[in-house]
């Protein structure tokens, strides 16, 4: 297994099990939601990394470059979240800042993919 493949699975998994979590947490309207948000999220992320591991190498490269710029959205909302955690920036790094940052990675990643697929032969 290639890093790329590997990034891919675990930060797309990583990304489906945060934004799946958020949704249902933010949908039911009960107080104890995230008892059954948090592990829903958890199984799909689980799915999909099995999943994109899995069936990687046969997806079209249109669809590989995306899924890797849907994987750094969740690996860079962890990145935020762990600079937070330890006090960094914790005044800056608000969560509407952490999203904001993560869409702009998916930007980037994406055209930077799109660039190196250009350059190739």
């Amino acid at each position: 297994m290639n890093a790329w493949k590997l990034f891919t699975a675990v930060g797309a998994g990583v990304t489906t099990a945060l934004l799946v979590a958020v949704v249902i947490i933010e949908l039911l309207r009960i107080e104890f939601s995230a008892l059954v948000g948090l592990p829903v999220g958890l199984i799909t992320g689980i799915i999909v990394t099995v999943w994109l591991g899995g069936s990687f190498e046969e997806l079209p490269v249109g669809v590989r470059r995306a899924a890797t710029a849907y994987a750094a959205f969740g690996v860079t909302i962890l990145a935020v979240f762990a600079v937070r955690y330890v006090n960094l920036g914790r005044n800056v790094l608000s969560v509407e800042v952490a999203i904001g940052l993560g869409l702009a990675t998916v930007v980037v990643v994406y055209l930077a993919l799109l660039q190196s697929d250009r350059a190739l032969p």
